[in-house]
């Protein structure tokens, strides 16, 4: 079964195949940013794909609308659109943004 790993924290948490990042994570249990709760229409589910990145399915159009055309040099996704296919993947969380006074 493969595993995800969410840095910095180090949690690892085994899922099944065809398992989101966002629900790997428990959405926000995890400490991923999220107005849509997983539903692809906010972009903040952002996640910095640090290994694995050949066990998820490929960059899709919600991905690029939200991020762009630039995962080859960033390595950011959305959580709640990258699946495991069927290996082990590592993660990084964007810091979390402070709420404005």
């Amino acid at each position: 079964m493969p595993k995800v790993t969410f840095l910095p924290a180090g949690r690892t948490i085994e899922c099944a195949t065809g398992t989101s990042l966002f629900d790997a994570g428990g959405g926000t249990q995890a400490g991923i940013e999220t107005a849509c709760v997983g539903k692809g229409t906010c972009g903040l589910c952002r996640v910095k794909i640090v290994d694995g990145a050949a066990h998820l399915t490929p960059y899709g159009d919600e991905e690029t609308r939200h991020l762009g055309n630039v995962y080859h040099l960033t390595r950011v996704r959305l959580a709640c659109r990258a699946r495991l296919t069927g290996g082990d993947v590592v993660v990084e969380l964007a810091p979390r943004k402070k709420p404005k006074k």
